[in-house]
């Protein structure tokens, strides 16, 4: 990253990520955004789909003043303790290691400023429900759009269908960004 300052613990989780062949953190362009859309809202109640190993949630803190909140759901116990292991001092910081779909649908009566879907759920599975969970004026952000040679294309024609259902969604404005894997953010009117 030569435009931007990276984040307090982005090294360390970009080694321990690298050590453990994990190659599903957030690249620097969306983390770049997170940090930008939450320091956006004073106060900001933020929920992120998919901890994995913190680099998301590294951007995410450092663009969230001291009254708001991130909830952070992983289902893979073992990553979700090294993320917390890079934030313990951290009290604005919620983790939770369960199913995305299981906690969506028990609390799908939260509101959240911005939802970063950066797992299945929330995406491809349970998207009317958290699309309910925006709060008018609050954002939520997609990746992995853009055709990976890795992907299944049962994976393509899942991402491409994503991106033509919410392009045009009556509650939402849309904004197609062409970094990283591919984003789209969308706020709701």
């Amino acid at each position: 990253m030569t435009t931007t300052s990276i984040p307090k613990n982005y090294k360390a989780i970009h080694q321990i990520s690298q050590r453990l062949k994990f190659n599903e953190i957030s690249e620097d362009e969306v983390g770049v955004l997170l940090r930008l859309l939450v320091a956006s809202k004073p106060g900001a109640v933020v929920l992120e789909l998919g901890t994995g190993t913190g680099m998301g949630l590294a951007w995410l803190i450092e663009g969230l003043d001291a009254q708001g909140q991130i909830t952070t759901i992983e289902k893979d116990e073992k990553l979700i303790q090294i993320a917390q292991s890079y934030f313990q001092e951290e009290e604005r910081i919620h983790f939770i290691n369960e199913d995305a779909n299981q906690w969506i649908l028990k609390n799908n009566n939260l509101q959240f400023d911005l939802i970063f879907a950066d797992t299945w759920a929330g995406k491809f599975s349970d998207l009317d429900t958290v699309l309910k969970m925006v709060k008018t004026n609050g954002f939520y952000l997609i990746d992995d759009l853009n055709y990976q040679a890795h992907w299944s294309g049962f994976h393509q024609e899942k991402g491409l269908y994503l991106v033509e259902k919410l392009k045009y969604h009556p509650d939402f404005f849309t904004f197609p960004i062409d970094v990283s894997t591919g984003l789209l953010l969308l706020c709701k009117k």
